[in-house]
């Protein structure tokens, strides 16, 4: 019987070493399971993991060369079923064509196939419309760049949002382009409830941070936002395990791979992908594979290059299949958009009105 649930997971910003995992120097030389030991090639089993899982090399850019790769893009494809660089392209220059992403969205939705699929990522509880728009700013309260030059800390420091020496830019947009993203325009399409930083206090949600760290430098109380209580990785992996009780499908993004990725530090790289296995060890072990199923991916490669390349690199991202016959299943997750197809093939999780 097919399975009935499904918690993936999007870890961003890590892509495929295009030197090899099993270099001394690799971000990916002391994984744990994610990354087999003495093993190469585009489909792997994973020896060492809590559960029967593969690894997989995933092509996000549809062959194409000539652009930037961003998460939209990916995103698109997943939620949409659709090659969504084969219908945009590649980024060029500035700016995406969010009217076409979001058409993609309309025409097949991820979340509309699934009678009770959770966004498990709270929206940031503010908009600063100098960081662009975002699907949620008419619900916000808006702060200004002069209201946050004014009064907000990173760090102990003020942040400097402007000039040559920013000072905590990166970390709020880190926390704050949740809001920003096309799953998020998906959800809502679906009638999911966006979760908030109440739903993470009472043990309901998770920040795009994981244990709310990075939340807990900056001085957000200026701004009426009460800071969060940092949890510990293993009480974030417990809190996806009950969401995947309660819901068929539930998805979560972990951005700070891609803070990480713009830092240039090699060993920074090194702990927060350690992070994520953290985070599945925990998990794994806690999910019922015989009704439900993990799928780990990425939107665009840069952590594996952290130490020389400085931006979003075309290389190929590892999807992670956990699950019965896990080497079989994995090989059908090739591209982004075949996520969608396989997730739509649950038949026993789809509205009655989608099969």
């Amino acid at each position: 019987m097919p399975p009935a649930r499904c918690v993936l997971i999007a870890v961003d910003s890590v892509g495929i070493d295009p030197l090899g995992h099993n270099r001394a120097d690799s971000v990916y030389g002391e994984s744990r399971f994610l990354f087999p030991r003495d093993a190469s090639g585009d489909l792997l089993a994973l020896p060492e993991a809590p559960v029967e899982g593969a690894l997989v090399e995933t092509d996000v850019t549809d062959g194409q060369f000539q652009g930037a790769i961003e998460c939209a893009l990916t995103y698109t494809s997943i939620f949409s079923g659709k090659s969504a660089v084969g219908q945009h392209g590649l980024m060029q220059g500035l700016g995406l064509k969010d009217k076409l992403l979001e058409s993609l969205i309309d025409q097949a939705n991820l979340f509309s196939l699934f009678p009770d699929a959770c966004l498990a990522n709270a929206m940031f509880p503010a908009h600063f419309p100098f960081l662009g728009g975002s699907y949620v700013q008419a619900s916000l309260p808006e702060i200004t760049k002069a209201e946050v030059e004014a009064g907000l800390q990173f760090a102990g420091k003020q942040v400097k949002l402007t000039g040559q020496h920013k000072h905590g830019l990166a970390e709020l947009f880190t926390l704050a382009e949740i809001n920003q993203n096309i799953f998020v325009y998906a959800a809502q399409r679906a009638g999911v409830r966006l979760l908030n930083w109440d739903d993470v206090r009472a043990g309901k949600a998770l920040t795009s941070s994981l244990t709310h760290e990075l939340e807990n430098q900056f001085n957000f109380d200026l701004f009426h936002l009460p800071p969060l209580p940092t949890i510990s990785i293993e009480t974030a992996a417990q809190r996806l395990v009950r969401l995947s009780q309660q819901h068929s499908l539930v998805f979560y993004k972990y951005q700070m791979p891609d803070l990480i990725s713009h830092s240039g530090q090699l060993q920074l790289a090194r702990a927060v992908f350690a992070n994520i296995e953290t985070l599945l060890a925990e998990l794994l072990p806690a999910i019922d594979l015989s009704t439900t199923r993990v799928l780990v991916t990425s939107d665009h490669g840069h952590l594996e290059q952290v130490d020389y390349h400085h931006g979003h690199p075309k290389t190929l991202v590892p999807t992670w299949y956990f699950g019965p016959s896990a080497l079989t299943t994995a090989s059908l997750l090739r591209r982004p958009e075949h996520i969608f197809d396989f997730l739509a093939s649950f038949p026993s999780a789809l509205k009655p009105s989608a099969i």
